[in-house]
């Protein structure tokens, strides 16, 4: 997608979002603001979304990765074929997410905010627009819960309470898959995928096809929806057993 694209995929995103609970950055030049609208590229706005005059050593993790969930690009993976790729392209270079993943407790820190999220409030919202800002936020948040750095700080028994409460969550969304949408499912299935070859364990082997098997594990893409049905039903299988 052209980056003149995605600027205007942006500011749609960030259309009807709800009011939040005021971090102690707030992106001063945002979609909306006289100051964003004077911006002509990507680049530019990017540059301004970066944290300034905060040493970002004085922020806790879980605000650190509160601040980057609220970051103007964070939700524009999904103009992505590849909701990885857009995850990576929305907060290349910002200072907040790149000063969370030093952060030697960033994976508890993601675990503990996406998991304590009460996804039945969905109820409560006013219009698709914000269900979908919202659906695509907790997305994000999963995506970044992907990252091999932020895997790799967790035990083998970390890693099955990791996959305990992350399928817990998972129920929920699925009572709202009108909203969440088949990309939840997919995120979902690939980090079960991923932690499980963390820990020696093939899951799906024999059952997938190895070129679409490699555009799933490094792109995040999955053709074929029946694959991701299997996975999601050996993450249950594994849950109950474990």
């Amino acid at each position: 997608m052209e980056k003149i694209s995605l600027c205007l995929t942006i500011t749609l995103i960030s259309f009807g979002l709800s009011a939040q609970t005021p971090l102690r950055w707030n992106y001063p030049c945002k979609p909306g603001t006289e100051c964003w609208n004077a911006l002509t590229s990507v680049e530019e706005r990017q540059n301004a979304c970066q944290i300034a005059g905060i040493d970002l050593k004085t922020l806790s993790t879980e605000e650190l990765l509160l601040i980057t969930m609220e970051h103007p690009f964070f939700r524009s993976y999904v103009a992505h074929d590849s909701p990885l790729e857009g995850l990576g392209f929305a907060l290349e270079g910002f200072n907040g997410f790149e000063e969370f993943r030093k952060r030697p407790d960033a994976m508890k820190a993601a675990c503990n905010v996406y998991c304590k999220e009460d996804f039945s409030r969905i109820e409560t919202m006013a219009d698709s627009a914000e269900m979908g800002a919202y659906s695509l936020k907790w997305i994000g948040v999963e995506l970044i819960m992907c990252d091999d750095a932020l895997l790799s700080q967790m035990s083998s028994q970390e890693k099955i309470d990791f996959l305990k409460r992350l399928h817990a969550q998972l129920l929920i969304k699925q009572r709202y898959g009108d909203v969440f949408g088949g990309i939840s499912d997919a995120v979902s299935a690939y980090i079960f995928d991923k932690v499980m070859h963390s820990m020696g364990d093939g899951v799906l082997e024999s059952q997938y096809e190895a070129e679409r098997m490699k555009e799933f594990r490094v792109r995040l893409i999955m053709r074929d929806p029946r694959q991701i049905e299997l996975l999601l039903d050996k993450f249950t299988e594994y849950v109950k057993n474990h």
